[in-house]
C-alpha cells in the first residue's frame, strides 16, 4: 500500500540485499543451521587491544560529552601525521574533518555538492550507498558500466565518452565489490578530465590499508581539490565504532561544519579518543593484512577450480567479484540456492548496479581460513 507521507525519493533507493541475506542467514542459524558467512564486508578480527583500552580510559575519565563539530583536535593532528608518515605528504589539519563513519562523510559531501539536476557519476558495479545517497539528496545518478577490460575501474576515457557534464564523480580505491586497485596515472587522468569539465572528484580510500599491490599512494598527492574519504572501520576492524574522516578542499570546510552540526552535532566522543591509538596498532594491522592476503589467494584458487569466472585479480579490500554464467542462472537465484542448499551466504551482483548484475556474485573473505 502506497504511503502518501513517504518521500518519492525513497522509491529510487534500492534495498541492501547483503543485509537481507545476512538477516535470513541469522534466522537459519537461530534454528540451529551452520552458515558460512561470505556476504558482509566486515572484518572478523577484534578491534586492536590498544584501541579498546583507550576507550575504557576515556569512559573512566568521563570524556563522554560533545566534541568540536569537526572532531577532536588531537585526532585530526594524528591523521595529519599519518599522511606524512605513510605517504610523505603534508596536509593542513584544518582540512581534516572527523565524521560518523565514512557514510557520514558522504552524506555531508553530497548534501553540500548535489541537488536536483546535478549529476553524480559512479561505476557499475560499484558501492551501492553512493547512488542511494545521491537519490536521497535529489541528485541525478549516472551509472557507467565498467568491465574487466579496464580492471573494473572508471577511466579518463569513460568520462570523455560521457555525454553530460559530471558534477561529482566517485571512485573507491581499493574497490568494493571488485577489489581493484587504481594506479596513480589512472586517477590523475580521471581528475584531469573531471576538473576540465568543472566537476569534483571524490576518492573513497576506506580500504587503503588493505592493499596487496605495489600501488601505494593517496589521491591527496595528486591535488588539493580532490576529496578523500577514509575511516577506521575496515583497516582497523572498528566497524561498530562508526568513525571516519574526510580531507576536503578549504572552500568546503565551513559548509561541511554547518551540515555536520545539524546532522549529528559532533562525532562520537569515546570512539574519537580510542581512535587516536589506532595508528599505533601497527603489528596487529600488519597481521590482519597478511591474513587477508592468504585468504584471497586460497579463495582465488578454489573458486577458479570450481568454474567461477574471475578475470581480474583483486589487489585490495577483501572481496572477489566472480562471474557465474557457467551455471546459467540469475545471481539472485544463485545466492538463494547457495544459502539454502550449501549453507553459504554470498551477495548477488544486484547490490552493486545493473550492468551484468545477474551474472555476478561477490564473495567476502573476511572470515577464517577454516570457515572459507
Amino acid at each position: 500500500m502506497e504511503n502518501p507521507h513517504l518521500s518519492k525519493k525513497l522509491e529510487k533507493v534500492s534495498p541492501f540485499y547483503v543485509m537481507e541475506l545476512l538477516e535470513a542467514a541469522k534466522e537459519m542459524e537461530a534454528r540451529g543451521e551452520d552458515i558460512v558467512h561470505m556476504e558482509v564486508g566486515e572484518p572478523d578480527f577484534p578491534t586492536p587491544s590498544i584501541v579498546k583500552e583507550e576507550a575504557k580510559k576515556a569512559i573512566g575519565e568521563d570524556k563522554t560529552f560533545y566534541t568540536h563539530s569537526l572532531g577532536l583536535s588531537e585526532l585530526r593532528e594524528r591523521i595529519k601525521n599519518y599522511y606524512l608518515d605513510a605517504y610523505g605528504i603534508s596536509i593542513e589539519k584544518d582540512r581534516i574533518i572527523i565524521t560518523n563513519g565514512t557514510s557520514g562523510a558522504f552524506l555531508i559531501i553530497f548534501l553540500g555538492l548535489l541537488e536536483k539536476g546535478k549529476k553524480l557519476v559512479i561505476s557499475d558495479p560499484g558501492y551501492p550507498c553512493y547512488k542511494n545517497f545521491g537519490y536521497l539528496v535529489d541528485g541525478e545518478v549516472c551509472l557507467i558500466p565498467v568491465t574487466e577490460k579496464t580492471g573494473y575501474m572508471l577511466t579518463k576515457k569513460h568520462i570523455i565518452r560521457f555525454k553530460y557534464r559530471p558534477d561529482v564523480v566517485v571512485i573507491s580505491n581499493p574497490s568494493n565489490p571488485t577489489g581493484s586497485v587504481y594506479d596513480m596515472e589512472t586517477i590523475e587522468g580521471l581528475y584531469e578530465e573531471v576538473s576540465k569539465r568543472a566537476g569534483i572528484l571524490i576518492v573513497d580510500e576506506i580500504y587503503s590499508g588493505l592493499n596487496y599491490s605495489k600501488k601505494i599512494f593517496t589521491a591527496l598527492s595528486i591535488s588539493e581539490d580532490i576529496f578523500v574519504v577514509d575511516g577506521f572501520s575496515k583497516t582497523y576492524a572498528m566497524t561498530g565504532w562508526r568513525l571516519g574522516w574526510m580531507v576536503a578542499p578549504k572552500w568546503f570546510i565551513r559548509a561541511a561544519q554547518k551540515i555536520g552540526q545539524n546532522v549529528y552535532i559532533s562525532p562520537p566522543s569515546i570512539s574519537q579518543h580510542a581512535a587516536i591509538k589506532a595508528f599505533d596498532a601497527e603489528k596487529e594491522i600488519k597481521t590482519m593484512r597478511e591474513t587477508y592476503k592468504k585468504r584471497r589467494d586460497f579463495m582465488l584458487q578454489e573458486l577458479n577450480n570450481m568454474g567461477f569466472y574471475i578475470p581480474v585479480i583483486p589487489e585490495g579490500a577483501f572481496y572477489i567479484y566472480a562471474g557465474i554464467e557457467k551455471w546459467g542462472m540469475d545471481s539472485m537465484d544463485f545466492v538463494k540456492r547457495a544459502l539454502v542448499e550449501a549453507k553459504v551466504a554470498i551477495t548477488p551482483g544486484y547490490d552493486f548496479g545493473n550492468f551484468r548484475a545477474g551474472k555476478h556474485v561477490r564473495f567476502s573473505y573476511a572470515n577464517s581460513l577454516n570457515r572459507l
